[in-house]
């Protein structure tokens, strides 16, 4: 269980890397300022739902996915054994060590961070409890007990009595009021918690101050859609105080984040209606995400089920010259059945070697294994006197995809030793090998 889970976390970390980088690229330097919010959420429902979709019963029915997932599995990496003295000693317990500590490093920091996002939360709480209620200008806020700049947390916006805003309460009001009435502190706490899950991954971490930043530029544009003055709401900006730290990570501040950004988006041309196509390109990259997930899932089933059972060639299993059903082009010298050969025809290596080369080699066809098709696949050929391999057919036939794949490691086979008789004269032989697919 533990494999699967830490397989899903891998993978819902390398989407967060790649779409954040996707995000700066084509989208970060526009101003479609909801759009973006759209597309910064998008990337984590992305990133942490590509990998449970199960496509697997169609993508076995494409031949050029099937091959890819063969292919693909072969590079999977495969638990090592080694064999000194014949004694048999297996990786897999330093493998298990090492991921028990990787899970209490992991436990270690989303415990800290758990703890510090509920420390935030209850101070915030507890604040909002000692704060007097005032109305002003038909917005419900709190008065802070301290000299603090103002911010908002859901529908809590929180003002300092004690500073002399003036003019400035206005813009104020209504910066945090779009903050409460587009839920931003939800976007806020949603990249908190994958924060604290992800802690490990930067990218997570950047992905959280693109979306607060993202909501500072929505709040801006609201202000000078409202009416205000940009210049004098520029200079509102650079005269706001810093806020309290402490719980700056939840709730939205007028003031937390780099005012250069703020203040050069507010005076950034806006970006022409046309180039909001772009923002079609996410959904192509959720394809490509839920694609790549699927040949990996089904390739990582084939290495954990298929067991590619290679019997030895049985000497006694052989075709004779009358069951060959093509007729021996002209010029050809005569092919000896194996037991009328003095000195039989060699694998290089032995017979050893052609075992780990016929396991090496074969790949379980993904669709034949969705079916549940297994068997022996019995496959005639001809080792000529150069060594190569010719002529070679199926004499027991199992399933087309089997048989295609058992006749492609066959021909892929390197040159043999050739066959000779008693006084050395080389002949070509007929040989023949069973291949046996079994589903574990």
């Amino acid at each position: 269980m533990i494999i699967p889970v830490l397989i899903y976390f891998l993978k819902v970390n390398l989407a967060l890397a790649l779409l954040y980088v996707c995000y700066r690229l084509l989208f970060r330097e526009d101003t479609f300022f909801r759009l973006r919010r759209g597309v910064l959420l998008s990337i984590y429902l992305i990133a942490f739902l590509y990998p449970l979709p199960d496509l697997s019963g169609w993508l076995a029915g494409q031949t050029s996915v099937a091959d890819i997932v063969s292919y693909y599995s072969v590079l999977l990496p495969k638990e090592t054994v080694t064999m000194p003295n014949h004694e048999i000693t297996s990786t897999t317990g330093w493998k298990e060590t090492g991921l028990t500590v990787m899970q209490l490093i992991w436990l270690a920091g989303t415990s800290i961070l758990l703890f510090r996002c509920l420390a935030e939360l209850f101070t915030v709480c507890r604040l909002y409890k000692k704060c007097r209620k005032i109305t002003l200008n038909g917005i419900r806020i709190c008065l802070l007990p301290k000299d603090e700049s103002s911010y908002s947390f859901f529908k809590w916006i929180f003002i300092s009595p004690s500073q002399d805003y003036g003019e400035k309460l206005d813009d104020i009001l209504v910066h945090e009021r779009t903050h409460v009435c587009q839920w931003h502190s939800a976007d806020i706490l949603l990249s908190e918690i994958v924060c604290i899950i992800c802690w490990i991954n930067p990218f997570a971490w950047w992905l959280k101050k693109e979306i607060s930043i993202n909501h500072e530029f929505i709040a801006d544009e609201q202000v000078m859609l409202s009416g205000f003055n940009k210049k004098e709401y520029q200079y509102h900006l650079i005269g706001m105080e810093q806020p309290n730290m402490a719980i700056a990570n939840l709730y939205n501040n007028f003031s937390v984040l780099p005012l250069k950004k703020r203040i050069t988006m507010l005076n950034k041309k806006r970006t022409n209606s046309v180039r909001k196509v772009k923002y079609l390109a996410l959904i192509p990259m959720a394809a490509g995400l839920l694609l790549l997930n699927n040949i990996d899932a089904m390739a990582r089933v084939l290495n954990e089920k298929v067991t590619d059972v290679i019997q030895l060639p049985a000497l006694e299993t052989v075709v004779s010259e009358t069951e060959i059903a093509d007729p021996l082009p002209p010029g050809k010298d005569k092919i000896y059945d194996l037991d009328k050969c003095d000195i039989k025809p060699e694998f290089p290596g032995g017979e050893g070697a052609l075992l780990q080369f016929l396991a090496k080699s074969i790949k379980y066809p993904v669709e034949a294994q969705r079916l549940g098709k297994q068997g022996t696949v019995n496959i005639s050929f001809v080792i000529e006197k150069d060594g190569m391999i010719t002529n070679a057919k199926i004499v027991q036939s199992l399933y087309p995809s089997l048989d295609k794949e058992a006749l492609r490691v066959i021909n892929s086979m390197p040159k043999w030793t050739p066959g000779k008789l008693k006084d050395g004269t080389v002949v070509r032989v007929q040989y023949a090998v069973p291949l046996t697919y079994r589903l574990q």
